[in-house]
């Protein structure tokens, strides 16, 4: 039997498993997703460890990581920046080549900040400046509050904030 007899047979039941296999599709590519943002995930690697260590004593360790790592601009921009970061982390995980103390690149201080702005934005409508005017900190969160999440060491778990 042919395809498309095979096909014109049973339309309705290609159909139905066309359709079960994109759904199945879809939630375990999710679950990936929701996952391999996850401390368990970015902890698991070797050069993460004393982050995901300090982050999971911290104010905010019921986050995802990429809550304050990734953009939330828009779906497009977040998968794109997921990829990409994650491929450069995957990169510098196999050559080893990681720093004893990771820094933030300028441009992810600046989706750091975004964030902190994007969740944090009731709490500065009542403080003396408004969301993204510049202060004497040119309305950068981390200049006060870096080790709020991770610490100012790998031994320690930021700063309690309640």
């Amino acid at each position: 039997m042919e395809f498309k007899e095979f096909f014109t047979k049973h339309t309705l039941g290609c159909l139905a498993g066309g359709f079960a296999i994109g759904l199945l599709v879809c939630a375990v590519g999710s679950g990936m997703m929701s996952f391999s943002g996850s401390p368990a995930f970015c902890g698991s690697c070797h050069a993460m460890k004393g982050e995901a260590a300090s982050f999971a004593k911290s104010s905010h360790s019921r986050q995802e990581c990429t809550e304050c790592h990734l953009p939330h601009d828009n779906m497009a921009i977040y998968m794109v920046e997921k990829g990409r970061t994650g491929m450069v982390d995957t990169y510098h995980a196999v050559i080893r080549d990681y720093p004893a103390r990771i820094k933030l690149s300028e441009d992810a201080r600046k989706t750091v900040n975004s964030n902190c702005l994007r969740c944090h934005e009731n709490t500065m409508e009542n403080v003396h400046a408004a969301v993204g005017e510049s202060l004497d900190t040119g309305a950068d969160c981390m200049k006060c509050h870096s080790r709020i999440v991770h610490g100012s060491n790998h031994l320690e778990g930021g700063i309690k904030v309640e």
